[in-house]
C-alpha cells in the first residue's frame, strides 16, 4: 500500500507530466508513456502502442520509487521532518534526477541551512525556472510552507 505522501507524489507528477496510455514522442523526441515513463527496449513498446491503467501505475511505482527514496534521504540530510514536503522533493528528483543537489549546490546548501525563503528565491531565473516555471513554483511553494528550523 502506498503512503499518503506517495499518493500525493503520484498525483502531483501526473498533473505536471500528464498521464497517457499511448506511447508518444516527448519534447525531446523520446518514446514516453504513462506518467513520464521513458520507454526502454525491455518494455517492448513502440510509438502508438497502448498500455493499461495498471501498466501506467506499475511503471510509475517503479520509476517513482527512486525519486521518493532520494527525497526521504535528502529530507533527513536537511533535517526536514514535514512529510507534506516529501511529494514536492520527490517531484524534483523525478524531473531533474536524484543528483539534482549537485546541479543546484548553492540552493541545496541554503535548504540544509534552513533558509527556505532564500532557497526558494535562489531558484528564480534559473534555467530550470525558465524551462518549467510551474514545477519550480510548486517546489518554491513547498519550501515556503516549511516551518523554520529552531
Amino acid at each position: 500500500m502506498s503512503s499518503p505522501e506517495e499518493i500525493v507524489f503520484e498525483k502531483l507528477v501526473a498533473l505536471r507530466e500528464g498521464r497517457r496510455n499511448d506511447v508518444y514522442l516527448d519534447t525531446l523526441n523520446k518514446p514516453t508513456v504513462g506518467i513520464g515513463h521513458l520507454v526502454v527496449p525491455g518494455d517492448n513498446l513502440e510509438v502508438g502502442d497502448v498500455i493499461t491503467d495498471a501498466q501506467v501505475s506499475a511503471f510509475f511505482q517503479k520509476d517513482g520509487a527512486a525519486s521518493m527514496s532520494a527525497a526521504r534521504s535528502q529530507a533527513a540530510e536537511a533535517g526536514i521532518t514535514d512529510t507534506a514536503f516529501l511529494p514536492y522533493l520527490a517531484s524534483v528528483n523525478f524531473q531533474l534526477g536524484t543528483a539534482w543537489t549537485g546541479t543546484f549546490p548553492n540552493t541545496w546548501r541554503i535548504i540544509v541551512d534552513g533558509h527556505y525563503e532564500d532557497a526558494a528565491k535562489a531558484l528564480d531565473g534559473t534555467k530550470w525556472a525558465q524551462q518549467t516555471p510551474v514545477r519550480v513554483k510548486d517546489f518554491q511553494g513547498a519550501l515556503r510552507k516549511l516551518p523554520l528550523k529552531s
